[in-house]
């Protein structure tokens, strides 16, 4: 597989959100580079707000771009809006509730992203995903996405266009989605782990193996660009 051929050929919408919690707004950047360390500045912040303005800009991000390639930018905002507040549904006759941040808890959901940071930072890949998976509106798919952006050296988004690209990893999919079984938190370990590995074994290639940016910059390999290379393929 030419991975720098498939990296530079990525081409997911590079979108996020600025502003507060309470008064976002879109914002698009020219490079990955851009995308990455807005999100990282925010999720890793020391202001809650902006910790929480991350996660949901994550959201924002990741469904941005529907079927086919469309943007899907009315869709991305209401995933935000159901972020914040929640929603209700029927069951057997009752009104049943799916709780957003206002009912989850804001503090509570800032002290959990910084303890998934921590998990990262200790290379339990697996749990810190599973922890993130808490958090309203996160399968493991965007979980996953939280933490690429945490930790993009050493993590990636798994979702179902790479399990379903790539089998070998083995993630469970249930309804067309990677499942949040138990099984699918050891994979996600060896996932990344697989991930670093690749990445190293790319940049002992030297300069000439690095993937390039938009704005013609080459970059060295990380883990999320092995994810990348893996979505385009």
């Amino acid at each position: 597989m030419n991975f720098k051929q498939k990296r530079d050929a990525y081409a997911y919408p590079m979108v996020g959100l600025s502003g507060t919690v309470a008064s976002h707004h879109e914002v698009a950047f020219d490079t990955s580079s851009k995308l990455e360390a807005h999100h990282a500045r925010l999720l890793c912040s020391a202001e809650d707000d902006e910790v929480l303005l991350g996660y949901l800009s994550t959201l924002f991000w990741g469904h941005y771009a529907g079927a086919a390639g469309r943007t899907t930018a009315n869709r991305a905002l209401s995933r935000v809006q159901l972020a914040l507040v929640g929603s209700s549904f029927e069951r057997n006759g009752k009104t049943c509730q799916r709780p957003g941040i206002n009912h989850f808890g804001r503090g509570k959901a800032v002290a959990l992203i910084r303890k998934a940071k921590r998990l990262l930072v200790e290379r339990q890949y697996g749990e810190g995903v599973k922890l993130l998976c808490d958090l309203p509106q996160l399968g493991f798919a965007f979980a996953s996405k939280v933490a690429a952006f945490l930790a993009p050296e050493t993590c990636g988004v798994i979702d179902s266009v790479i399990a379903e690209k790539h089998p070998h990893y083995g993630f469970k999919l249930r309804a067309g989605y990677v499942s949040d079984v138990k099984e699918n938190v050891a994979r996600y370990q060896a996932y990344c782990q697989a991930l670093c590995s690749e990445a190293d074994k790319q940049n002992q290639l030297g300069e000439s193996a690095y993937w390039q940016e938009r704005n013609g910059e080459l970059r060295a390999w990380r883990a999320v660009d092995i994810e990348r290379a893996l979505y385009s393929l």
